[in-house]
């Protein structure tokens, strides 16, 4: 801290001499005529000739004093160039003000490109002006902020500092942009309904709660758009979308910020199947546009990977392993052990897939092993070694089942996108994991039970959970984290939608579908209920009798008739976690909530 202060005053002071030569090192302005990284890109393309004259504006990041003549780069947010500075050219009176330049100035300069004798393409200046005087230090890093807080509750700190990051920023805007071209060219109008509500509707979340003066009542920032858009359905706009933001008081993780962004488009005439079409196709658009490819690398989480490693040395590195390798049949285990330690030691210095796939490949050989011997021991050794054997099958089922979500290091969005129902991923997951073949036919206490105990999940099921929820649970933490390649999850319980319409062949189900990529749900979509009398019923159950929690208005814009449509949400921040390829939504959001210090 006292270093950071003495140089803010080392700059104040550079600032107080600009001044005493009658300098206003702020500007109100200055025009430049191409980018930095603009001007460097035409010359080195051969578009522009060296002698061209160009003016251009930036921030110092570099600066190299040769005595009588300067060399700074400058750069802006289209990149960077190299500026050269002669005292014979500039003169005495203004060459002298590079003197009192610090990193991170701005400033804007006039010249003619040329090439240096080291071969860097150069702006040899004949006047510049100080457009802004940096009064802080850059970060201490320049080139790589890496403290991640200060990433976070000082943004502009780590865009300056990181191009990567500054560049998921630009890119990020630019899906928002291609998603309403992709809209605007298939005919939806863009609306913009009311974020202060006076009951907040859409969805199950704990609302933030405001006070409005003037009308002297209560009012909710919204958690879902959705209710209002349904009202223009019925006042006769078909097809229509809104970007905006939501709002929910509930907790922070890698997924949630209480502050996102949300699309949410409806079509009348439609159903979730036309919506599945939607949300495919632009996805694929925008993924196209904005990053030139189908084939998204995925960003590798090392905490997964770990979490992986620890039961691998759970399974190879256990008791049991030691006891079958006294086995002459088995002795290839010490070697499949030892490549297991050595993997895991190196795990540092290699990202989660390259371990992911060389664990992936030891257990297969194991369990091959495993299994070609022991089904040729006798009946003597294999009742000897069936328990122990029986133990090391099932933690190797676990490490390939927690390997699955890991390995694949491409999403691939090519069409057509995997569609499966709910219940058939639920169904096969429990097989894999129990061996139970039908988890739909066991008895409510039963699939509590085997919840929480076989399937390691009491911890996320409390004492009140619904049956319906307890299978929510067994999707949620096992069964959508392996769902990497876009997969359409089709016909939920109805009780986890209650806005959409019962499925005709499965009435226990609803016309829904989650579609999940890289193991999170990225849209919802559904073929939306328009029956005023049955949403009357499903949103007063879900009120539970309290009456103020209904809103009364969207259900009787409801009776005066609404078209059948289809209707999806798409959490933008997530969508841009999964193209982008990165771990936390924090990385995709500006300005996240922070705790205040």
């Amino acid at each position: 801290m006292d270093d950071t202060n003495t140089l803010i005053e080392q700059r104040k002071a550079s600032l107080a001499k600009l001044r005493e030569k009658g300098i206003d090192p702020f500007q109100n302005k200055f025009t430049p005529g191409v980018g930095c990284g603009e001007a460097r890109a035409k010359y080195v393309a051969g578009e522009w000739k060296e002698g061209q004259h160009v003016e251009i504006a930036g921030r110092i990041t570099a600066h190299r004093d040769m005595g009588k003549s300067q060399f700074m780069d400058l750069k802006d947010q289209s990149g960077r160039i190299q500026i050269y500075a002669q005292k014979q050219t500039l003169g005495d009176e203004q060459f002298d003000l590079f003197k009192h330049l610090d990193l991170a100035d701005f400033i804007g300069v006039k010249g003619e490109l040329f090439t240096t004798k080291a071969g860097e393409p150069s702006v040899k200046i004949t006047s510049f002006t100080i457009l802004a005087k940096a009064l802080r230090p850059p970060p201490a890093k320049w080139h790589g902020l890496e403290d991640t807080e200060t990433r976070y509750r000082q943004r502009y700190l780590d865009l300056m500092a990181n191009d990567e990051v500054k560049d998921i920023f630009l890119k990020r805007s630019a899906i928002v942009r291609e998603i309403r071209n992709f809209f605007h060219g298939r005919g939806y109008v863009e609306v913009e309904t009311p974020m202060m509500q006076s009951i907040p509707g859409g969805a199950a979340a704990q609302p933030f709660k405001t006070y409005h003066n003037a009308l002297g009542c209560d009012f909710y920032l919204r958690i879902a758009i959705e209710l209002y858009h349904k009202r223009l359905l019925v006042g006769g706009i078909d097809k229509l979308f809104e970007i905006g933001k939501n709002f929910r008081n509930e907790g922070l993780s890698r997924r949630h910020n209480p502050e996102f962004t949300m699309l949410e488009a409806y079509q009348a005439f439609g159903d979730y199947e036309s919506m599945m079409e939607t949300v495919e196709s632009l996805i694929c658009h925008v993924a196209k546009e904005v990053l030139g490819t189908l084939n998204v690398e995925r960003s590798q989480q090392r905490s997964q990977m770990t979490l992986v490693g620890v039961l691998a040395l759970r399974a190879l590195g256990s008791s049991f392993v030691d006891t079958l390798t006294g086995l002459p049949e088995l002795a290839a285990l010490k070697q499949s052990k030892q490549e297991m330690f050595e993997v895991l030691g190196s795990l540092e210095e290699k990202d989660s897939y390259d371990v992911a796939a060389k664990v992936s490949a030891i257990l297969a050989r194991t369990k091959q092993l495993l299994d070609s011997a022991f089904n040729a021991w006798d009946k003597a050794k294999k009742g000897k070694f069936y328990h122990t054997v029986r133990i090391v099958r099932s933690d190797l089922t676990r490490l390939e089942l927690m390997l699955r979500p890991l390995l694949p290091r491409f999403i691939d969005l090519t069409p057509p996108w995997r569609r499966v129902r709910y219940k058939d991923l639920v169904r096969e997951e429990v097989k894999q994991r129990t061996g139970y073949d039908d988890w739909f036919s066991l008895s409510p206490e039963d699939r509590r039970r085997i919840a929480s105990g076989t399937l390691e999940l009491a911890g996320d099921i409390a004492d009140g959970y619904e049956d319906f929820e307890v299978t929510g649970a067994v999707f949620e933490k096992l069964v959508e984290p392996t769902l990497i390649q876009p997969t359409f999850v089709t016909h939920l319980p109805k009780e986890l939608v209650p806005l959409a319409k019962l499925s005709p062949d499965d009435p226990t189900t609803v016309e829904v579908f989650e579609c999940c990529i890289n193991g999170q749900e990225i849209a919802p979509g559904y073929t939306e209920q328009n029956d005023p009398i049955a949403q009357r019923n499903t949103l007063e159950h879900q009120a539970g009798g309290e009456q103020q929690k209904l809103d009364e208005d969207f259900l009787v814009a409801l009776e005066h008739g609404m078209p059948p449509a289809g209707g999806i949400g798409i959490g933008i921040d997530r969508l841009c976690m999964m193209l982008l390829g990165q771990e936390s939504i924090r990385d995709v959001i500006l300005f996240p909530q922070m705790r205040p210090k």
